[in-house]
């Protein structure tokens, strides 16, 4: 297994994994822009050869790393990979003065009990946030 920073060549792959593993749907665009913005923020993980994994984040004005997205397919989840992504991304967001986490999750996600091991809280709903009609929650956390 190898995590390593999204290389803009392996985005036609990324965008097959993240279909495969995401309801939301995006355009390739928007991944080359995250990467421009802040390159040690978006993390690949592979195994073989094949993306498994990956995660990006924005550095946001007022001290704040919000997460874009996090997803690891399902064989490869409760193994410490996520934990693992979030700690690089906040390690490579202290340069720049981070004193605050924040993401939105699916209100239907398991993924909220992951988030609240890493100390996250809700602080917020946003009704019907997802493409799909889902709702949202925010959730924070201080450094």
């Amino acid at each position: 297994m190898n995590i390593s920073a999204f290389e803009t060549n392996q985005l036609d792959e990324l965008m097959e994994f993240l279909d495969d593993n995401l309801n939301e749907n995006y355009e390739k665009n928007v991944f080359l822009n995250i990467r421009k913005r802040w390159p040690e923020g978006f993390l690949i993980v592979e195994n073989k050869g094949e993306i498994v994994g990956a995660c990006c984040g924005a550095i946001l004005p007022n001290e704040k790393l919000r997460v874009l997205i996090l997803v690891l397919q399902r064989d490869y989840q409760r193994q410490g990979i996520g934990k693992d992504l979030m700690n690089r991304m906040i390690k490579s967001s202290k340069i720049f003065g981070v004193k605050k986490i924040t993401l939105e999750v699916r209100k239907d996600s398991e993924a909220i009990q992951f988030y609240r091991k890493l100390g996250l809280s809700s602080v917020d709903l946003l009704p019907c946030y997802y493409q799909d009609g889902c709702d949202g929650i925010v959730m924070e956390k201080h450094l």
